[in-house]
């Protein structure tokens, strides 16, 4: 007889007995139909030491790119695709993280299915985009990029909250009396825009023109120098500066015409294309005349372009739309900035199933069926790339089984008060006792239970929603699938893991007799041939029929699993002569 942790258990259940309903034991195993020589078939596959049954990879994201304000959009990818117009659309249909490098830098690491072997990473640079097709060497995706010009700019000035909020300083808009240049002789300079801080132009030659203060007889303003909108073509000046999302922006800008009624005028939002009129601005060659008007900030914007424009001149192309003293100030402070990082798993438009065997540690019929979920798992991060929630979105899509099983998750190395809330839970049994944050009680990481009989949940889509009481890295956080388990027919003492996970808190193994019906002694989730009781499945799988072996329903499991994961890594797709769709259910 092989006894594990037997004095840890007998302290437990002195303790946790009142958790447990009275008549609930270790279950006797169900009767099992399948022919014991398809079993035993099945048992005799010569499995790789060290395989568990995994159809991904952990692979380290690394993006290097101190180019302000650029988006980062990263798509699997396979090089099996058989045209160009079918990798892109095929990889914009898997994407695994979107958002920002915070001080330059993205680093995460991706859960990746075996089925890719590249990414395609997608940049976005205010209106500019480009994309490029990464290997996958070493599990190791770097992706670095110099600076663009903007990059020695004044980027937007803001800070980042504790509870990951994007927070605007005060000086948001910068050189609007434009006296922060190149030193200018007594007429004016047409400079690259590089040169004038804080300030773009959407002219071709990138070229911004400065007058000094009485050059022809006109006068700044304020101070010793102003622009002209029209350099060496009708143009725009503008600057993408940090708001705060639902802020009223009060803005004022002083125009003047060169030689003689000259209009231009002043557009806000999102970028240069979208960005509306705010006001049209006709002026004329004798006064400098004050324009000024208020601007909210919408949700989702943190930010924005403020930009002045060249409509037409008195004179040549090249000549008018004089302006001054720009002041942009927040009259309003907005709320927390929508956060725009995420991480998908799989990815965004695909779900990963988990199907389990509940009659651990004795074997069972291996159809892989007595509970299989379906499930897609989104990370939502701050501007600093940190976890703030993970949306858990899943379907009970099979139950092959009487037993009323459970399901939970344990986030390792996550202490429950780390967790602020967990909501969607559907608890019905009386079986788990949670803290008042809906993690498990009792529990030294968080356990969060999502539920304690299937039977009530198959069909029904559901959202467990995890929010952190602060944000946490995502090395903290642990990569997904995390540690998900089945609580056998509501005995909350008895989990069944994926190969090699641990249990949690609570004492699975409790007293095990050797022999030969027990095919997990050593508590390691694998039979002594290194079969485990559930799969994660890093995609769409479809469930065998009772009591139907998986090698029966599906014609290459036998042949990945003796590979290591080597051959056909895609096994469990529905491609030609994968299935036997008449052994799998509807």
């Amino acid at each position: 007889m092989k006894k594990f942790n037997i004095y840890f258990l007998i302290s437990f259940l002195i303790i946790f007995s009142s958790c447990i309903p009275n008549d609930v034991d270790m279950q006797e195993p169900e009767t099992v139909e399948v022919s014991e020589n398809a079993i035993q078939v099945l048992e005799n596959l010569d499995i790789p030491n060290g395989f568990n049954f995994e159809t991904e990879r952990d692979v380290i994201l690394t993006i290097i790119d101190a180019t302000p304000f650029v988006k980062y959009e990263v798509f699997a990818y396979s090089s099996d695709y058989d045209s160009e117009a079918e990798n892109i659309s095929e990889a914009l249909k898997s994407l695994l993280y979107a958002g920002k490098p915070y001080n330059g830098i993205v680093n995460h690491v991706l859960s990746l299915s075996s089925v890719y072997d590249k990414v395609y990473i997608s940049r976005k640079d205010g209106l500019e985009y480009s994309y490029e097709i990464i290997d996958v060497l070493n599990n190791k995706i770097d992706f670095t990029i110099t600076a663009s010009k903007t990059a020695n700019k004044t980027a937007r000035a803001y800070k980042v909250s504790s509870t990951g909020c994007v927070e605007c300083t005060e000086n948001v808009f910068i050189n609007g009396d434009f006296e922060d240049g190149p030193a200018l002789p007594r007429s004016y300079i047409q400079p690259q825009e590089s040169f004038v801080d804080g300030w773009s132009t959407t002219a071709t030659d990138n070229r911004i023109e400065l007058w000094k203060s009485g050059f022809l007889g006109v006068p700044a303003l304020n101070g010793r120098y102003f622009a002209e909108l029209n350099a060496t073509q009708n143009s725009a000046l503008y600057q993408r500066i940090c708001t705060s999302p639902g802020a009223e922006i009060s803005w004022s800008v002083w125009h003047r015409g060169r030689a003689g009624t000259d209009t231009a005028v002043v557009r806000i939002g999102e970028n240069l294309a979208t960005a509306t009129i705010e006001t049209t601005m006709t002026t004329g060659n004798t006064a400098w005349v004050k324009y000024s008007g208020t601007y909210t900030v919408p949700f989702g914007q943190d930010d924005t372009y403020f930009i002045f424009e060249a409509v037409n001149t008195a004179g040549s192309i090249s000549v008018g739309n004089f302006i001054d003293n720009v002041v942009i100030t927040e009259t309003l402070a907005g709320d927390c900035a929508e956060v725009t990082n995420k991480m998908f798993y799989p990815n965004e438009f695909t779900n990963a199933t988990i199907a389990f065997e509940d009659l651990w540690p004795y074997s069972g019929d291996y159809d892989f069926n007595d509970l299989v979920i379906s499930y897609n798992i989104k990370t939502i991060l701050n501007a600093e790339n940190n976890v703030t929630q993970v949306d858990y979105n899943y379907i009970v899509e099979s139950i092959g089984a009487g037993y009323k099983n459970g399901f939970g998750l344990e986030l390792e190395g996550v202490s429950p008060s780390a967790i602020s809330s967990v909501t969607g839970s559907n608890l019905t049994e009386g079986i788990i006792t949670n803290n008042a944050n809906g993690t498990e009680q009792a529990q030294p990481n968080a356990v969060i239970i999502f539920f304690d009989n299937a039977h009530l949940n198959v069909g029904l889509p559901n959202t467990i929603s995890i929010v952190f009481e602060n944000p946490i890295t995502t090395a903290a956080l642990g990569n997904a699938p995390f540690n998900p388990f089945l609580i056998a027919n509501m005995n909350r003492l008895k989990e069944v893991h994926l190969p090699n996970k641990p249990t949690t808190y609570y004492p699975t193994t409790v007293s095990i007799e050797e022999g030969p019906t027990v095919r997990d002694s050593d508590g390691n989730f694998k039979t002594p041939e290194g079969f485990p009781w559930a799969m994660n499945i890093n995609g769409k799988y479809k469930a065998p029929k009772e009591k139907v072996i998986i090698t029966e329903a599906y014609n290459f499991f036998a042949n990945w699993a003796t590979s290591g994961g080597t051959s056909y890594p895609d096994w469990y797709q529905n491609k030609r002569g994968y299935r036997n769709n008449a052994n799998l259910k509807n």
